[in-house]
């Protein structure tokens, strides 16, 4: 069977992004919690397998089916889990329909709701649907309209939720410079207002100041600890084609995630760059035997970009110790994770090196040993 992402190579870093996630929320929250699961433009659109296996809705169910299943052996009891798509198109929303019926088994506490209509006016149909249990909500639109906050802010107002974003940024870039006030307006819903051109960060790009705006305004909406996003370039590209804005009101949420992110990069890099080759012998004719070792080197500026972010993060921290005076590691982590591109790993390590140039105190101990939650980090006095 040929590849089903063979020249969507963005959509398979998304889907794996998702399904990675999906995974590690729910083993996690069954243990204490039922799941919704809430997918706001579920499809299927551009799917190339007669199952859709390789759509968001149909991921969802098998990833949050096998949870089910192997919590239930582990502890001998069958969480319930509920999955809520919606969808407007009526051509889409009867293949959609038709492909999770047979899925819809309340009896086994499997329960499946679709809607026929705009996502934004669900939003009261969701809340009773999703209950007391722990929603992961899943925002995939064409482009940004259907999901101002205002109208869907009720579906974060739970203690415990998290949501996944797909920001069009390749879509929203091609608009971002425009003066028309009709796409102005048409902006303000996901950016907190129609004067949102008066609030862009001027010191970055202007999409990338629209998505930074854009994170602003989802971690206010809704009342989110953490929001960060993780940017996925074009296939054969050196540009994002969009990012996934990702909203916890957990540190344990954002850990996960980022060891997500990295994994997700890294298999995208593989990805595009035998996309580029694929795409380069289509023009030339020829067979590249080294591109096995092109996709190698592409996985390793993964590794570059992490160093770096390893080094600013390292700099921030030391700010952050010089404002505060000591931090515990479990504070130290989500204050670099947030704003940098690194894993609870990376942030050890850089306590270990930091120690290690005499700029902060050792106090986890010699050999192997790294911070733990506990553990004091403070700078070290001058002599």
């Amino acid at each position: 069977m040929s590849d089903p992402y063979f020249g969507r190579e963005q959509t398979k870093a998304k889907h794996f992004i998702l399904k990675s996630y999906l995974q590690a929320l729910a083993f996690k929250v069954l243990n204490f919690s039922d799941v919704t699961y809430v997918d706001g433009f579920s499809g299927p659109w551009e799917s190339k397998t007669t199952d859709f296996s390789d759509s968001s809705f149909m991921i969802a169910i098998h990833v949050l089916k096998d949870a089910q299943s192997q919590v239930l052996t582990r502890t001998g009891k069958r969480r319930r889990i509920k999955c809520f798509f919606s969808e407007k198109n009526a051509r889409a929303y009867s293949q959609l329909a038709s492909a999770v019926a047979e899925f819809h088994k309340p009896e086994d506490d499997f329960e499946i709701k679709t809607y026929e209509g705009n996502f934004e006016d669900a939003v009261e149909i969701i809340r009773p649907f999703v209950g007391t249990s722990f929603p992961l909500i899943f925002i995939d639109p064409t482009g940004w309209t259907g999901y101002p906050f205002d109208k869907i802010r009720p579906l974060f107002a739970q203690a415990k939720c998290e949501v996944l974003i797909n920001f069009m940024y390749d879509f929203i870039n091609r608009f971002a410079h425009s003066a028309d006030q009709e796409i102005i307006d048409s902006l303000a819903p996901i950016l907190g207002g129609a004067d949102w051109p008066k609030r862009l960060d001027g010191n970055i790009s202007r999409g990338l100041a629209v998505e930074k705006l854009f994170r602003d305004t989802l971690q206010k909406a809704g009342n989110f600890e953490f929001v960060i996003s993780t940017k996925i370039d074009k296939a054969t590209a050196e540009r994002p084609h969009f990012f996934i804005a990702y909203g916890t009101k957990s540190t344990e949420g954002l850990k996960t995630f980022r060891q997500i992110e990295y994994d997700a990069l890294r298999r995208h890099a593989k990805s595009r760059a035998n996309a580029i080759e694929a795409k380069r012998e289509e023009r030339s004719n020829v067979v590249d035997m080294f591109a096995d070792h092109r996709a190698e080197l592409s996985e390793a500026t993964v590794e570059e970009i992490v160093a770096e972010q390893k080094r600013l993060a390292a700099g921030h921290m030391l700010e952050l110790l010089i404002q505060h005076g000591a931090l515990k590691f479990s504070e130290v982590v989500p204050a670099l994770l947030q704003p940098f591109m690194l894993r609870e790993t990376n942030v050890k390590d850089i306590c270990v090196d930091l120690a290690k140039a005499g700029q902060i105190e050792n106090v986890w101990g010699t050999g192997n040993r790294k911070p733990r939650d506990e553990d004091v980090i403070r700078l070290r006095p001058r002599q």
